[in-house]
């Protein structure tokens, strides 16, 4: 079964998450029920500001992945009847909901995401400058 987009919702500070139904039949008659929630976050120079070497990481972190990120969040429920897949897909869905709104619609979640990612990056870069 392919991925089917079941919402989208536009967040306070302007970003989109959507929530993707990516259910599959398991066995028998036993679903893995999943839903995936993803929000494309632009990666802008103004959220480096803060950094020495702004402009460099800014570049550094383009070059690396692109002009967009993507924030994703999976949650999985295994071996789910058939006949209960579309209550527990009714209960994933609102689970993120009520925890993932309020979070990714924050004023600072793109800069701080962004940010955090440049971190990652810097991270890799530092351990493999480090081994022989």
């Amino acid at each position: 079964m392919p991925e089917r987009l079941i919402e989208k919702i536009t967040l306070s500070n302007g970003l989109i998450l959507e929530i993707w139904d990516k259910s599959r039949l398991m066995a028998g008659d036993r679903w893995l029920v999943s839903l995936l929630a993803k929000v494309e976050v632009t990666v802008l120079p103004e959220y480096f500001s803060t950094l020495d070497d702004g402009e460099q990481a800014y570049q550094d972190l383009v070059a690396a992945h692109g002009n967009s990120l993507v924030f994703t969040q999976e949650k999985v429920k295994l071996f789910v009847d058939e006949r209960e897949t579309k209550d527990v897909l009714t209960r994933l869905c609102q689970r993120i909901k009520d925890n993932l709104v309020a979070y990714l619609g924050n004023p600072k979640f793109a800069s701080l995401y962004v940010l955090k990612k440049y971190g990652d990056l810097r991270d890799r870069q530092n351990w493999g400058a480090e081994t022989p």
